[in-house]
C-alpha cells in the first residue's frame, strides 16, 4: 500500500496523471487544429499539468481540482482578453495592399500579354490588364503580384 500502509483510494493516487494526461492532450489537440481555437487549450491544457504537478505531494484529488480550476478560471477572467488582444491581426491594409481600389493615368499603353505603365498617386509602376488600355485612360487596381499591378478600365463618370 501507498504512503506507508494507509490505503489510498484509486482516484487520489491517479488525478494527477489524469489531468496532466487531459492538460497534454489540449495542447496537442491545439497544434494539430492550429491558431483558430486562439490560443486557448494550450493555457487550460497547461493549467490542467500545472494542477496535476502542484498538489502531487499531497495525494488528493481535490487539491488537483482546485489548482487547475483556479488557474482555469484566472486564465479565463485575466488572461484571455489579454492574449486575444495581443494576437488580433490588424485588418488595415498597409504598404502594397493599400494601393488596391486606387485609380491611377495610363502612362503607356496596356494590352493582354504587354505591361504598360501607370501612375497611381506619385508613383509610376508596371501594370498588367486583360484588356487594352491606351495612354491617357484612366484605371482602378485591383490586384498586386510583386512590383506589377493589375487593372481594369475605370469606370466612365456620369456627367
Amino acid at each position: 500500500m501507498p504512503n506507508g500502509g494507509i490505503d489510498v483510494p484509486f482516484f487520489d493516487t491517479w488525478a494527477w496523471l489524469i489531468f496532466i494526461g487531459a492538460g497534454l492532450a489540449m495542447v496537442i489537440l491545439e497544434l494539430i487544429i492550429g491558431i483558430d481555437t486562439g490560443l486557448d487549450l494550450v493555457f487550460i491544457g497547461s493549467a490542467f499539468v500545472i494542477g496535476g504537478l502542484v498538489p502531487l505531494p499531497f495525494h488528493t484529488w481535490a487539491w488537483t481540482a482546485i489548482i487547475s480550476g483556479i488557474i482555469c478560471v484566472l486564465y479565463v477572467i485575466i488572461g484571455r482578453r489579454y492574449v486575444h488582444r495581443r494576437m488580433a491581426i490588424n485588418s488595415a491594409r498597409t504598404n502594397i495592399d493599400a494601393i488596391i481600389g486606387r485609380g491611377g493615368i495610363v502612362q503607356s499603353d496596356i494590352s493582354p500579354g504587354r505591361d504598360g505603365l501607370v501612375k497611381v498617386g506619385n508613383e509610376e509602376w508596371r501594370a498588367r490588364a486583360g484588356e487594352t488600355i491606351k495612354r491617357g485612360e484612366e484605371i482602378k487596381v485591383t490586384g498586386v503580384q510583386g512590383v506589377t499591378l493589375t487593372v481594369v478600365k475605370a469606370e466612365a463618370k456620369e456627367a
